[in-house]
């Protein structure tokens, strides 16, 4: 191609010139005349081809790189018959080199096509701001797990949550962070990890955060269920042989020679206190045996608008005797769970009684029930009441087992609960405003 330009220049010049050195003989053995006008018109048409040469190729030199550098590889240079074979050369290698740069176009576009399909099907939130704080990017999940669409800087993290903001200001590569923090009516605690990534026009700082409460649920119910197994085992070990003795000693005592009346009326009641303390010790470890003992889930459709009338039905004496008010929100549509409905019935009876407890003796108690569907298309069951709410301290023990803040409560009935709802691959969480409302959510 190049060869064939400067072949097409070399020969305007040299006829260029020989117009010229024949012009300049001619006027100076002929003088001016006709032939001479001749030589002057041809030696214009040749100038005026040559400047037209030159021109062409510099524009369309200058329009090919102006098309690569916005990036506009759409264009298709055509061959003509008429024309020159230089230019159709021309033409041909600037279409090499534009399909050449399509298809690198294409393939970086199928590569941000798939790494942005990767970014938004990942479980864990992504958010990515620049060195300034302006937020590149942010995922689905990130959305869906804050109930955010998006946060325009970083600084809008902060009115958002101060806690989250302190922590993605202060976490550095290589270390993990938790934060605990309340969206909507759900407990999320969150494991939160950095990574800095620099290119030649800036730096891009990525933050992970993936909810790690339920994790944490499991992992808790897990040791709870050891540590049951073990202190059941090694109590009953311990307990059933004194039982035993105390019932062979009583009897021994009455057939025993006869001793002084008021010495053998101490030592028979010695011994009854004795067995009556260990019968009473073995049923306090058989109900705690209860933790490791659920029936598997026995899985069946279940509507929830039905479930929560039966239970409801079940306790409408007891909301009548203490005077509380029962308000149901429900969808306009039927919403079918798969479910033990027994198991289910179970929780639903604890924690009603539980709100009723908190509510009694409050001006006006009031409880709601209700359900619906989130936005990742789970389906949540709350039980709302007014009572005097939960502190932030009893919030992080309720669910542990033996725990309670009844006068007589045994302290398993949450813990077993919520056992019974992971079982159903759930979870079950309390946010409560001390002195204003508390909500129980199950999430299924």
């Amino acid at each position: 191609m190049i060869k064939h330009f400067h072949r097409r220049i070399l020969l305007h010049l040299i006829a260029i010139l020989a117009l010229m050195a024949g012009g300049l003989w001619w006027y100076t053995q002929r003088g001016p005349d006709l032939p001479l006008a001749l030589i002057a018109v041809v030696l214009i048409i040749a100038i005026a081809s040559l400047v037209r040469l030159v021109n062409r190729t510099n524009k369309e030199l200058a329009d090919f790189l102006l098309n690569i550098k916005y990036d506009d590889y759409a264009i298709q240079y055509r061959n003509e018959k008429m024309e020159a074979e230089s230019f159709n050369n021309l033409h041909d290698a600037f279409n090499t080199v534009t399909d050449k740069f399509r298809s690198i176009r294409a393939q970086k576009e199928a590569q941000f096509q798939m790494l942005q399909a990767i970014v938004e099907n990942v479980d864990s939130g992504l958010i990515c701001f620049d060195g300034a704080g302006k937020t590149v990017l942010m995922n689905r999940a990130l959305q869906s797990l804050l109930r955010k669409s998006h946060f325009p800087n970083l600084e809008s993290v902060g009115r958002y949550h101060e806690g989250l903001y302190d922590t993605l200001r202060q976490i550095q590569p290589g270390e993990r962070k938790l934060v605990r923090l309340v969206v909507g009516d759900q407990m999320l605690q969150l494991a939160i990890r950095t990574a800095t990534l620099k290119f030649a026009d800036g730096i891009l700082h990525l933050y992970a955060l993936h909810n790690i409460q339920s994790e944490l649920e499991e992992q808790e119910m897990s040791s709870w269920q050891k540590l049951i197994r073990i202190l059941t085992h090694e109590i009953m070990n311990s307990v059933a042989p004194i039982v035993s003795l105390s019932a062979t000693a009583g009897d021994l005592l009455e057939q025993a020679a006869p001793v002084d009346p008021e010495r053998l009326q101490e030592l028979k009641a010695a011994i009854a206190a004795i067995r009556k303390r260990s019968e009473g010790l073995l049923h306090f470890t058989e109900t705690y045996r209860q933790l490791t003992k659920i029936p598997a889930p026995r899985f069946a459709p279940v509507e929830v608008a039905e479930l929560l009338d039966r239970v409801s039905t079940l306790l409408k004496p007891a909301f009548a005797e203490h005077n509380i008010s029962l308000s149901k929100t429900y969808p306009a549509y039927p919403l079918v769970i798969q479910a033990d409905p027994e198991l289910m019935e179970q929780v639903l009876i604890n924690l009603l009684n539980n709100a009723i407890y908190a509510v009694t003796g409050v001006t006006q108690p009031r409880v709601e029930l209700r359900f619906f569907k989130d936005a990742e298309g789970a389906t949540l069951i709350q039980i709302e009441d007014n009572g005097p709410g939960i502190t932030p301290e009893v919030q992080e023990q309720i669910f542990t087992p033996f725990f309670t803040t009844k006068k007589e409560g045994s302290g398993i009935g949450l813990s077993l609960s919520r056992q019974i709802i992971y079982m159903h691959k759930g979870s079950m969480s309390v946010v409560s405003k001390p002195g204003e409302i508390t909500i129980f959510t199950i999430r299924i």
